[in-house]
């Protein structure tokens, strides 16, 4: 979902339809690093006030997801190195409680379902189709840790997606020799069918891993290049 193609806000309750609709484009990486939102704009995309709008983004921005910004307008935090890192190592750990809490609790219906979505993100990754892959790993992940029936620790996940979802555009476009690769979460499911709790929790911890190697790397060399920038203008001033 990118941000013309948001949908249209409901009658009644427009500012949680709003936040919601956003937190999706932050969790899927359809809002990237430093882009800049603005309340009229984002209303007339809507078919809502500006005034429903704003409410929703300075929520966002009270949990940190976004930033202020001049002219009324609101930014995607453009994390540091050391930022992410961070934020990686709290997923590991919350990520890693809600796989073992969900494992046993898991139903047939609910694998059933998350082999749907699993074939459906391996779909769209085979055509570096990143939107949807995106949106269908965003999909698999959270409905899993939702499974582990403790809101208070969901809500910690979902604040941290929403910090680190705009940095998974950098995972694509996927390399193509690890397509023919197992993937995480095919590894993930046999283990869940399995009610193997403890190499659940050791492959939810690779996936989170894995993606943060690839991102850690474009981070890195995000830095340099603005480090060489500083460095050059240094130099001619």
């Amino acid at each position: 979902m990118s941000l013309d193609q948001l949908p249209i806000a409901p009658k009644g309750g427009l500012t949680g339809h709003v936040e919601r609709t956003l937190k999706q484009a932050l969790m899927e990486g359809s809002l990237k690093p430093g882009e800049r939102l603005v309340a009229r704009d984002l209303a007339a995309r809507l078919g809502t006030s500006p005034t429903p709008v704003r409410e929703a983004l300075l929520k966002l921005v009270a949990s940190g997801a976004l930033e202020m910004a001049p002219a009324q307008s609101f930014t995607v935090p453009a994390l540091s190195l050391e930022g992410y890192r961070e934020i990686i190592d709290i997923r590991m750990v919350v990520e890693s409680l809600a796989v073992e809490r969900a494992t046993p609790l898991l139903t047939e219906q609910d694998l059933v379902v998350l082999r749907a979505i699993n074939e459906r993100f391996k779909d769209a990754r085979a055509r570096n189709a990143a939107r949807e892959a995106l949106h269908e790993n965003k999909e698999f992940r959270l409905m899993l840790y939702e499974r582990a029936a403790m809101p208070a620790l969901y809500a910690v996940i979902e604040s941290l997606w929403l910090k680190i979802g705009p940095s998974l555009n950098y995972l694509f476009p996927v390399d193509s020799t690890r397509l023919g690769e197992p993937h995480n979460h095919d590894l993930l499911l046999e283990a869940l069918a399995r009610r193997d709790t403890e190499k659940a929790v050791r492959l939810i911890r690779k996936a989170i891993e894995d993606g943060a190697a690839v991102i850690g790397e474009h981070f890195a060399e995000d830095e340099a290049a603005r480090s060489q920038a500083a460095s050059g203008r240094t130099r001619t001033g």
